[in-house]
């Protein structure tokens, strides 16, 4: 199989995946009015009790606007709740809402669902190599920020 022109580039196939798995998800998830986007902030805030909006962010893999335009979105349809931090005022925590844990115990089946969906076409040990490898062009990448 070739890998001409920008077939061979693996930040545009891995962005091309990542696109369309992400439509299929936003697809399966719209009746929970949801995008994947803000889905992955609440499934990370769900999981912890309370984070800083900066943590949250990095965990979820979003820029501090991006964080901050999704919280202000969840935190409006009151999936997440936030609250000053009690020692430093510049410190925002964020904690899942009660609605916001159960909306992603209905969706996270989805979402888990839509993965082995997508990655059916694979045996268990070459989506176990692909994540390795994608982990491993992950932490390069972080190690060339400056």
């Amino acid at each position: 199989m070739s890998r001409e022109g920008l077939n061979g580039s693996l930040g545009f196939v891995t962005g091309l995946v990542y696109r369309r798995m992400s439509n299929l998800l936003l697809h399966r998830l719209r009746p929970y009015d949801i995008t994947p986007e803000q889905w992955s902030v609440l499934y990370y805030a769900a999981q912890a009790d309370g984070l800083i909006q900066r943590e949250l962010g990095e965990r979820a893999g979003k820029d501090k606007p991006t964080t901050t335009r999704i919280v202000d979105h969840l935190v409006r349809k009151g999936w997440l709740a936030r609250r000053p931090d009690q020692t430093d005022r510049r410190a925002i925590w964020i904690d899942a809402t009660a609605e916001g844990r159960r909306l992603i115990a209905r969706t996270q089946p989805i979402e888990a669902a839509t993965v082995e969906d997508v990655s059916s076409c694979l045996t268990a040990e070459e989506r176990e190599t692909l994540l390795d490898l994608l982990h491993r062009v992950g932490k390069h990448l972080e190690s060339q920020k400056e």
